[in-house]
């Protein structure tokens, strides 16, 4: 029994704008994950300078800050990577490409 070939359901420039549309939302969606831990990084640090009475002084969750820096780290690397797989896809495809996020410059 010879079974009838498949046609594709999309096009080889179909398939690269799905490739960069997706890549473009998944950054998308990791910008606003970098956004949330940044700003509860900022968050934990503002509590640690709460008020205080005689019977209780604040303190810095070292922990958790670390496990946020930790989760920043892996988002800045994800961001970079698809950055770099966006920008493949935009130039093979003639999409508009999307600019890397500038880092501050270590001192």
């Amino acid at each position: 029994m010879v079974l009838p070939m498949s046609i594709p359901l999309t096009t080889p420039d179909q398939d690269l704008y799905y490739q960069y549309s997706d890549g473009r939302d998944l950054l998308a969606v990791t910008l606003v994950e970098r956004e949330h831990l940044l700003r509860e990084l900022v968050d934990l640090a503002i509590a640690a300078r709460g008020i205080s009475s005689a019977r209780t002084i604040p303190r810095f969750d070292v922990a958790r800050a670390q496990i946020l820096l930790y989760r920043l780290s892996v988002a800045d690397e994800t961001i970079d990577s698809l950055v770099e797989i966006v920008n493949d896809y935009a130039e093979r495809g003639g999409f508009m490409p999307v600019e890397g996020i500038p880092k501050r410059s270590e001192k």
